[in-house]
């Protein structure tokens, strides 16, 4: 007997050390899947900041054609609805309602008739006779009062015919008219864009720069005079650049390298040079009175407003600025200044106004601040 119960004690301990083997495994498939899935995300990320970094400096240029939009969009007028059959409705409603008092009353003369015909009785004759004169009369008035009626129904229908005709053309013409402003403001918009007119050069420019869609806040800040813009574009911080490279190995997990300063400084020169050309190219897309602007690359990023990038942008050398493959490429072209120091950190210049405003008064520049959120 107690040899049994050894054997049914050692067959319990056996079973719980496999249970405890099994979720002890368990748990470390569990732990490597997890593991796995941190090391695919985090290289996922890295990946699509740098990607991100390059779409910046993928240019293009398409000037807009506001030729179709200088076309005058034809009114297209409604047909006013036909009423017709609210007159021939009314018709029969009128007439309906005579219908059973005109068929009782032709009952009742029929047989008061009947009788008159067939009866014997003298009195019985006389109050026949008084019936059927009596009746003829009320059939003759009820008749009468219908054709009135009918013609009063019809009057009045037509008359609301009339009015409901009157008020869908009143209803198209103001259409019309409302038509003719909307698209008179519209082509008097694109006018005042190919004119300089400021407030559509700068309702333009805010609609166009709040498509942008960048991965970063940033913001664009113009001054204007006589057609002469001074563009700043703020920067983001150098902080959006990663200081780390992810590679991941053939068994899954990521391999973490820091990043040389060097090599950071240049990932920002080109994204702060595809920024500026990007939005140059945006602007000068959409604005036909520009032909020169002045384009400075400012950063808050240590504590003072400074200068990076500078450039007077014609609008040919900015066209030829987009064919770039890369952003350094692009103002190379543009023949902007900027200074890097050995490790290509981005020096501050000095800021000066457009040579074309001859030191304007301040108050006569109008100034547009358009900030650039992330979507």
């Amino acid at each position: 007997m107690a040899k049994n119960t050894d054997r049914v004690s050692t067959k319990k301990n056996q079973g719980a050390r496999q249970e405890k083997t099994k979720i002890y495994v368990d748990e470390l498939y569990f732990r490597h899947v997890d593991q796995a899935e941190r090391w695919r995300r985090e290289s996922e990320h890295y990946q699509a900041v740098e990607n991100k970094l390059l779409e910046v400096s993928q240019f293009s240029y398409e000037e807009f054609d506001y030729t179709p939009l200088m076309v005058r969009n034809i009114f297209k007028e409604r047909v006013v609805p036909d009423y017709s059959y609210m007159l021939k409705d009314a018709q029969v409603a009128a007439e309906s309602q005579f219908f059973i008092p005109i068929i009782a009353r032709g009952i009742l003369l029929i047989v008061a008739a009947f009788i008159l015909i067939v009866g014997t009785n003298s009195i019985v004759l006389w109050m026949s006779g008084a019936s059927v004169l009596a009746l003829l009369i009320l059939l003759f008035l009820l008749i009468q009062e219908r054709h009135l009626y009918i013609e009063r129904t019809l009057l009045e229908k037509q008359t609301e015919i009339d009015n409901r005709v009157a008020y869908e053309k009143k209803k198209i013409a103001d259409e019309r008219e409302q038509h003719e402003k909307d698209e008179n403001e519209r082509i008097k918009i694109i006018e005042d864009l190919f004119s300089g007119e400021i407030s559509s050069v700068f309702a333009k420019i805010e609609n166009v720069l709040d498509q942008l869609n960048f991965f970063f806040d940033t913001s664009v800040e113009i001054d204007l005079y006589h057609n002469i813009p001074s563009i700043k574009v703020w920067f983001p911080p150098k902080t959006i650049i990663p200081n780390i490279t992810c590679v991941v190995q053939s068994s899954g997990r990521p391999t973490f390298t820091e990043k040389e300063m060097r090599v950071i400084n240049k990932q920002y020169l080109e994204l702060c040079a595809g920024i500026l050309i990007k939005i140059m190219s945006v602007i000068y897309a959409h604005i036909p009175v520009f032909q020169t602007a002045y384009i400075y690359g400012m950063s808050r990023e240590s504590g003072n407003a400074e200068c990076f990038i500078e450039s007077k942008a014609e609008r040919e050398s900015l066209i030829m600025a987009c064919s770039a493959t890369t952003g350094l490429e692009g103002l190379q072209i543009l023949k902007a200044n900027f200074k890097c120091n050995t490790s290509l950190e981005l020096l501050p210049l000095v800021v000066e106004d457009p040579e074309e405003w001859n030191k304007v008064e301040r108050k006569l520049v109008r100034r547009l601040q358009v900030n650039l959120s992330r979507p």
